[in-house]
């Protein structure tokens, strides 16, 4: 009892201490980060050999972040065992680990919770992320971004009036989002009445169990937001204890945000993460953008050459330094997403940086035929599903028929993809989410997939049969009855 009630002191504190950062003038975050920036690259190359190589020639007393190469995922993954800084950590035996999905929640050697990435650029990524990690980024989730008050007495209170969040993801495996659910520090329960979905088929059964739980905080990705607020501008769904709305893990279009916040009568909190830095922004509770916790992280918007790109205008990537992991450290990390800074600040006074717009990965949602009716599927049902086979490197899932599909996969960088695995682990996923039995997907292995020259990426859910003209009706009905 005493050891729970210690670790929820320790929580609060935590949570209090990071509230009081985030309200510094902007030059003392700066500071802070560039002080964390030079302690982090101190660490990297003294006990990762990948960084102690790539670092040879570098002062970690004297140095400018531009000096520091950026690094690839690719990179990474190839040398995954070097790059780590615990030499208990493998990559062989965490991929065996992640595996079963059964085990997500389990703490790999007592001590660290595993995930991994998405395929985007034909390799997936292992993160590997501490205890402390967890609780720091419970902790942010709490006193930032956050439309409940955050005083003192505030969060005790929150003790005996527990916060009822519902958060809907799709699928079982050691994707981030879910990592960052099953590995949340316990004291977490304390403060948070959490209800979580893992799938939202059947809808009308998710949709009975969200009335009855009547959430204060809805979590979820944006498709799946677009998809409740339709439910809600029907009045199916009726959520009338809600406080906030938050989107994850996927880019946030205007129309959709629109309709989402007609329906809800509430700002859509927009976050921006990666698996590779979860802790990297805090959605505006005032709908204006997204902070970046410039404290624990920097983010460097760049064009194609790694030419640093002005405020107000889109880059072509980013690089990404995860100022808080020490375990794996992401120093300069490329990622492909096209971001936009804002050259103001936010309008609601978080001296934060703030972020006004993210343009990444933008699968599409397909339609397909169920009996007498229509089944719309979320793209991440067939993510989930390929996401299990770290063999697959670049892929394309192309509907070519209602209800047929023909899959195109490349091997991984020094990898094989057998055929008979592939199928084995598509059926099980399809199985899973209860359309194995509607859908034929016809599988051809590749052994190259080549992504888009100019932004590096590939769409991997196209649909050549696209929305069914009776739900696109449907949909600008409920689109006209938002906007008035």
């Amino acid at each position: 009892m005493w050891q729970g009630i210690w670790q929820t002191v320790r929580l609060v504190h935590r949570g209090l201490r990071e509230k009081v950062v985030a309200s510094w003038p902007l030059e003392d975050i700066l500071t802070l980060q560039r002080r964390r920036l030079k302690h982090l690259v101190a660490y990297a190359k003294a006990n990762s050999p990948f960084y102690a190589m790539r670092y040879s020639h570098i002062d970690p007393d004297d140095f400018r972040l531009e000096d520091l190469p950026p690094v690839t995922k690719t990179e990474m993954m190839v040398h995954f065992d070097d790059f780590v800084t615990d030499r208990r950590l493998k990559k062989k035996e965490l991929e065996q680990f992640m595996g079963d999905p059964e085990r997500l929640g389990e703490w790999y050697l007592g001590e660290f919770a595993p995930s991994r990435t998405s395929g985007t650029q034909g390799v997936q990524a292992i993160i590997v992320q501490d205890r402390e990690m967890m609780n720091l980024l419970f902790a942010l989730q709490m006193t930032r971004g956050t439309v409940f008050p955050t005083t003192w007495w505030s969060i005790v209170k929150r003790l005996f009036e527990r916060v009822r969040l519902a958060v809907i993801t799709i699928g079982r495996g050691f994707y981030p989002s879910a990592a960052a659910l099953a590995y949340a520090p316990r004291a977490a329960r304390y403060f948070v009445r959490r209800k979580w979905f893992s799938r939202i088929e059947p809808l009308e059964q998710l949709v009975a169990e969200l009335n009855r739980f009547q959430p204060q905080v809805l979590l979820a990705y944006a498709n799946v937001l677009d998809i409740l607020a339709r439910e809600q501008l029907s009045s199916r769904l009726q959520l009338s204890h809600l406080r906030q709305v938050i989107n994850m893990s996927e880019p946030l279009s205007d129309g959709a945000r629109r309709l989402i916040e007609a329906a809800f009568r509430l700002p859509v909190t927009n976050n921006y993460a990666a698996g590779e830095c979860m802790a990297l922004t805090t959605g505006c509770p005032a709908g204006y953008g997204m902070h970046l916790q410039a404290d624990w992280a920097i983010l460097e918007v760049v064009d194609r050459n790694y030419r640093p790109v002005p405020p107000g205008q889109p880059g072509e990537k980013v690089l990404l330094t995860n100022l808080y992991n020490y375990v794996q450290p992401f120093i300069r990390y490329e990622l492909g997403d096209v971001v936009t800074m804002s050259p103001l600040p936010c309008p609601c006074g978080s001296p934060l940086p703030l972020i006004l717009k993210v343009e990444g990965r933008t699968d599409e949602v397909v339609w397909i035929r169920d009996g007498d009716r229509l089944r719309r599927v979320h793209p991440y049902v067939f993510v989930d599903c390929l996401d299990e086979y770290p063999a697959v490197g670049w892929y394309q899932l192309v509907q070519t028929e209602r209800n047929r599909f023909v899959l195109r996969a490349s091997p991984a960088p020094g990898r094989q993809v057998s055929r008979e695995e592939l199928t084995a682990v598509l059926q099980r996923g399809l199985k899973y989410f209860g359309i194995a039995d509607l859908v034929r997907v016809d599988i051809e292995i590749v052994p190259d997939l080549a992504p888009d020259p100019r932004s590096g990426k590939l769409k991997r859910i196209v649909s050549l049969v696209g929305t069914p003209t009776e739900v696109g009706h449907e949909e600008a009905t409920l689109v006209r009855r938002a906007s008035v």
